[in-house]
């Protein structure tokens, strides 16, 4: 087979470069190219439960402890195994997994060599899986173009809130109309935006999703509008499209519209009305069709009115407008929803929970759920991994949720201080978890669906400090 051959002569290169074993496994965990030396070490066979379980929520692992992780139950090599430290890289496109890829050490020489190097090696590791993948497109072991949709259906529920919004999406199927979708935080924005694709006439086009927050300004307008070769320092060889031509045929979700900077809101707008987009150094623009959704969790109508947000730019946007109700508001939907995170979590926590007792669903529709749908998801993975029997209960959720009924405030403004203090908690199980240092506060942000300014606003306003003690 041409794509086997020309993968092991790249394994090989690659293994001599950088003085590694190198692994290939097909989609089923089946060994396909590798370095005599694995083979040698660990055989053909291969626990395909390993690859299910460590790359579930990452695609790129580092295995410190081979043999002795909770994933390497049911492995041959357990407790025994020869390699003392692996890299391990999903292969996926479009939502497919067409293999994994390992570099292996079978030395303690080789073990210190990779974790000392350890971000070196994950470049490396990118770079081979570029060159597998363009490998397998040129010999059609990849189909291009092929999609495979995220199910993103279960954020609506059965509230008739959400049966609503559901009967406006089959209503507008085949429109191309701009979109607003409201909502706080956690509510579901960017799946909803992708549902309406997914259902939409266009859905054969590119979903493409930018955070408006997340692009430092000066950067803003070339990944917007993309750049020709030369058009400033550091451009790239041959440009680079932007955003609208990447969108071409298909939908452009525009997320947190109202971080959109100012000065950029009437180029946009131009964009929206002639169909027109061109590349910053370039002389000539390229018509495009894009349909554009937006998202936003605070009041552009407000902002209007402090003159932070254009209104012709607005009523250009706001042609459809679909409103994300709160958990808060649509409590009843927890029961729709809870089947769909225990089956999504099961492979990251390694539990297979799929009931829960009254007392538990109880306790979920009591809270106030300040961070909505991400949050629930959180408490569910919290409870799953703390669960000790195969059903979940009450004694499995975290100490904030679990609290006398008679504790919770009836009248607005007391709910207020609550819900703010609910969030400062939030927030500080999120730094706890991935650290206080900008790595950590970035995945904190994406975690919780917000900017990292926006983060550090927060931090800045609750007063959170690093815990030095």
């Amino acid at each position: 087979m041409p794509s086997i051959t020309s993968i092991t002569k790249v394994i090989h290169t690659f293994a001599e470069f950088l003085q590694i074993e190198i692994a290939f496994f097909n989609s089923e965990g089946g060994l396909t190219a590798t370095t005599e030396e694995y083979r040698n070490k660990k055989g053909n066979r291969v626990h395909y439960a390993f690859f299910q379980k460590l790359l579930y929520e990452h695609p790129v692992k580092f295995v410190h402890k081979p043999g002795h992780m909770h994933m390497c139950q049911g492995c041959h090599f357990q407790n025994k195994c020869p390699s003392t430290a692996e890299i391990v890289q999903n292969i996926m496109v479009n939502g497919t997994n067409y293999g994994y890829l390992s570099f292996v050490s079978f030395t303690q020489d080789g073990q210190e060599k990779l974790i000392a190097r350890k971000k070196e090696y994950n470049y490396w590791i990118s770079k081979l899986t570029d060159i597998i993948t363009s490998i397998l497109h040129e010999t059609g072991g990849i189909p291009r173009n092929k999609k495979k949709f995220e199910k993103t259906d279960y954020i609506l529920g059965n509230s008739p809130a959400m049966q609503n919004i559901r009967e406006l999406i089959k209503n507008i199927k085949n429109s191309t109309s701009s979109i607003v979708i409201t909502g706080e935080t956690g509510t579901g924005k960017s799946l909803l935006a992708k549902l309406i694709h997914e259902q939409s006439m266009i859905q054969k086009g590119e979903f493409v999703e930018i955070n408006c927050a997340s692009i430092p300004e000066s950067l803003f307008e070339s990944e917007l509008f993309g750049y020709e070769e030369g058009a400033f320092t550091g451009a790239r060889k041959k440009g680079k499209p932007g955003y609208f031509e990447m969108a071409d045929r298909g939908t452009l979700f525009l997320d947190e519209i109202a971080d959109l900077p100012l000065h950029l809101q009437p180029k946009l707008l131009k964009v929206l009305q002639d169909g027109l987009v061109q590349r910053i150094g370039g002389t000539s623009p390229k018509k495009v069709n894009v349909r554009i959704i937006s998202a936003a969790n605070q009041s552009l109508e407000k902002l209007m009115e402090l003159k932070q947000f254009r209104s012709d730019l607005y009523y250009r946007l706001n042609v459809i407008q679909l409103r994300l109700a709160p958990l808060r508001e649509r409590k009843e939907d927890i029961e729709e929803l809870l089947p769909f995170l225990l089956d999504k979590l099961q492979i990251r926590t390694g539990k297979f929970n799929q009931t829960y007792s009254k007392g538990f669903l109880k306790k979920l529709k009591d809270y106030h759920w300040p961070g909505n749908i991400r949050e629930l998801e959180n408490v569910i993975e919290y409870s799953m991994n703390m669960e000790k029997s195969t059903q979940l209960t009450e004694s499995s959720l975290p100490n904030f949720l679990v609290r006398e009924p008679g504790t919770m405030p009836s009248n607005s403004l007391k709910e207020h201080g609550v819900l703010k203090e609910a969030e400062k908690e939030l927030i500080i199980q999120k730094l706890n978890r991935y650290g206080y240092d900008h790595d950590g506060k970035k995945q904190v942000a994406d975690e919780l669906g917000v900017s990292v300014r926006t983060l550090y606003r927060k931090i800045d306003k609750y007063r959170i400090t690093f815990p030095f003690n």
